[in-house]
């Protein structure tokens, strides 16, 4: 049941568009998807820990053979269409509104697999049906945020949510790649005014759970002791 669906041209994939930015949008990367404000799978959808009216693992987007579902497990419930269901499943035809929290707020679209793909290197970029050029990355290497917040790396759209103060990181620090960011400048650019620096570090940590594919052992976003951040889009440089 969680086997991809990339690859198999018999099934039909699935997205998410925002209902607030139409140019984001997720795709159903998995035949399990699962959304909460403490999933890490590779292919679940995170939530940011500030909306609370989320639960750690609040709903999922399940395939079950050629029909997708939403299932609630949530304390505060999940509604589509406007309708709250609790505890309980919908079933997803294409064009539902699903809304979880205060942040969460899609449509559901069904999508071809065989969606058409630009090459940019290797390996090749596969993008979604009337995505914008300026939400496609220009290289498969590296993170890389598209101009409505949707996360890529090495060529694939994460399925993540970035919340404001999470956007606002990643953009002040892409403005400055490879370059150390001290503390103090980072902090003003994030909340517009100062903070002690474990508000930082909390908000890089969730960050890294979103963008780095092992957080324990970043690679891209960097914290240098004592002196501020750095961003590296490509990978931390390997040291001879």
């Amino acid at each position: 049941m969680d086997e991809l669906l990339n690859g198999n041209p018999a099934t039909m994939n699935a997205l998410l568009q925002s209902t607030i930015q139409p140019n984001l949008r997720l795709p159903l990367r998995a035949a399990i998807v699962r959304v909460g404000r403490g999933v890490t799978g590779e292919h679940d959808i995170s939530i940011s820990l500030d909306d609370l009216q989320v639960s750690r693992e609040h709903a999922r987007f399940v395939l079950d053979g050629r029909l997708w579902w939403v299932e609630d497990s949530s304390r505060n419930g999940t509604y589509v269409n406007g309708q709250l269901i609790k505890g309980n499943r919908a079933q997803l035809h294409g064009g539902e509104r699903v809304q979880i929290g205060s942040t969460f707020d899609y449509f559901f679209r069904m999508m071809e697999v065989t969606s058409p793909a630009i090459t940019v290197g290797a390996p090749p970029l596969k993008i979604p049906n009337g995505l914008a050029p300026s939400e496609i990355p220009p290289s498969t290497n590296g993170i890389w945020i598209s101009p409505s917040a949707a996360v890529w790396r090495d060529g694939t759209c994460l399925a993540v949510n970035l919340s404001r103060t999470e956007y606002r990181l990643l953009k002040h620090l892409m403005q400055h790649s490879g370059d150390v960011c001290e503390y103090e400048d980072v902090i003003l650019a994030v909340w517009g005014n100062p903070r002690d620096k474990d508000s930082l570090h909390e908000l890089i940590y969730r960050v890294r759970r979103k963008i780095e594919p092992d957080p324990a052992e970043p690679k891209f976003l960097i914290i240098r002791s004592g002196i501020g951040v750095v961003f590296f889009p490509k990978g931390e440089p390997k040291l001879n």
